[in-house]
């Protein structure tokens, strides 16, 4: 049970991370995703296959 609740954590901070990181980057370039729960969970438990989803959702 605890591994799956550090599991979970880890996750999540992972995608407020990676989606904080990439909005820092993207401020050059006009784009950033939103920061939502959606997005942190979909990259925080998908990792790069969740951020490219996100990227694409965003282009469309």
């Amino acid at each position: 049970m605890l591994k799956a609740i550090k599991y979970v954590f880890k996750s999540i901070v992972i995608g407020v991370v990676s989606v904080l990181v990439f909005n820092l980057i993207g401020q050059f370039i006009n784009i950033s995703l939103p920061l939502n729960l959606l997005s942190i969970l979909l990259i925080g438990f998908f990792r790069l296959p969740g951020f490219i989803v996100l990227l694409i959702l965003l282009v469309l």
